[in-house]
């Protein structure tokens, strides 16, 4: 007897395609293996590298987290995690922000893929599709597929490539002729792989149709505002005054954010964040918390404590927190001028560029973008074909590397 598989149905076939972002990095340190680290672009990671292309630690994160006691970095922290890091999440997420008389509650998880994970799981139907934008990070659908999900796609740019919301309007209607429960993702500021950020005013607008569509409130639908960029897109509080639209809702549309300390605190690989909540409703709120917390013990049972602990000292410690936005200012700086560069060179040679107004990445709308980047690699130039486009991870690049970059890819586009 020749048994080809064991695997549940919904479980056959996974993982036999390998994550693209790592397929990527993978090939470009071996380039740098043999032509030495000078002779090689590796654009393809979403991680901040300094001029010298080391990993980007913050100072004052690194000094306070190795300092912990080992009780802090070693115990277990409650399964929604420890209150006054719940309570510091709300604040980062927020920096007040809140608007009037809602209530927020917040769920540890495990960086904003935990996040996403739960909002997916908990607020679809199996067999229902999560919308998000058609320029996505992919890690969405592959937790949407994990957990018997689809995805349904908007576009995000015209064909002009000017930011709309037409197509978000149009899919979530016939969305929601078909199925009661909606979550629409929104991945602002500083979207990936993008840039683009949505204005206070675009999202009034795409809160008022929301609105009109809970007019039915036999529909329940969910706002997913995946925010891991934001702290690299200005001002801490002025980039989520948006947030102050999300008051007087309905009941029956909840907001949430995938939190993560992963960029903002430079702690990728503890892999903390969380699950915030925001609701009119004190009920609302309260499910929120009681059927998250109910998923972390189901999935991961507990998040890492050091960082949530990190977190809840640094909202105790006002000095602390000054000095930490100030070194992560001058990365957003770092990258932004890397981007200034890359843009200007980009309109000099005629090189089409999707919008970007910050953040970790450039996309360069492509044809074939497999081809692109296998004449890009030609030069030693590693960056990321997606469906549509190329993106370059200018987190990554050192500036003296940015210039020539545009013009490459202006010739690999042909």
């Amino acid at each position: 007897m020749s048994v080809l598989s064991l695997a549940a149905a919904h479980a056959a076939g996974k993982g036999k395609e390998s994550d693209a972002v790592f397929t990527v990095l993978k090939e470009a340190n071996a380039a740098i293996a043999t032509l030495g680290r000078e002779k090689v672009v590796n654009a393809s990671i979403g991680s901040i590298l300094d001029e010298e292309e080391k990993f980007v630690v913050l100072p004052s994160v690194d000094e306070y987290f190795r300092r912990l006691p080992a009780v802090e970095l070693m115990n277990y922290a409650p399964i929604a995690g420890l209150p006054e890091f719940l309570e510091a999440a709300i604040a980062d997420t927020f920096q007040g922000n809140q608007p009037p008389n809602t209530y927020a509650r917040a769920v540890s998880t495990p960086g904003g893929t935990g996040a996403v994970r739960n909002t997916f799981n908990n607020y679809l139907e199996k067999g229902q599709k999560a919308l998000i934008p058609d320029w996505f990070w992919g890690n969405y659908r592959t937790i949407a597929e994990e957990h018997q999900l689809g995805i349904e796609t908007y576009e995000m740019f015209d064909k002009e490539y000017n930011f709309t919301l037409n197509s978000v309007k149009e899919k979530t209607l016939a969305l929601l002729r078909t199925q009661n429960n909606l979550v629409i993702v929104f991945n602002t500021p500083a979207h990936n792989p993008t840039g683009h950020s949505m204005t206070k005013e675009e999202w009034a607008d795409i809160l008022g149709f929301l609105k009109d569509c809970a007019g039915d409130e036999s529909k329940r639908i969910v706002i997913l505002v995946d925010m891991a960029y934001i702290d690299y897109s200005g001002d801490l509080k002025k980039t989520r005054s948006f947030m102050q639209l999300f008051g007087n809702l309905p009941d029956n549309i909840l907001v949430t954010f995938a939190y993560s300390m992963s960029k903002a605190y430079t702690m990728y690989g503890q892999r903390s964040g969380a699950l915030v909540g925001l609701s009119g409703s004190v009920k609302i709120a309260e499910e929120f918390s009681e059927i998250n917390t109910f998923s972390c013990r189901g999935v991961w049972s507990n998040g890492t404590r050091g960082p949530q602990r990190l977190l809840a000292d640094v909202y105790k410690n006002a000095e602390l927190k000054a000095r930490i936005d100030t070194e992560r200012a001058a990365y957003s700086e770092l990258m932004k001028k890397r981007a200034d560069i890359f843009l200007k060179e980009a309109r000099e040679v005629g090189l089409k560029t999707l919008p970007y107004n910050t953040g970790f990445f450039i996309t360069v709308p492509a044809p074939e973008p497999r081809a692109v980047t296998q004449k890009l690699v030609l030069d030693n130039i590693y960056a990321l074909h997606l469906k549509k486009g190329v993106r370059f991870a200018i987190c990554a690049t050192p500036t003296h590397k940015i210039p020539g970059l545009a013009t490459k890819t202006k010739e690999a586009l042909g």
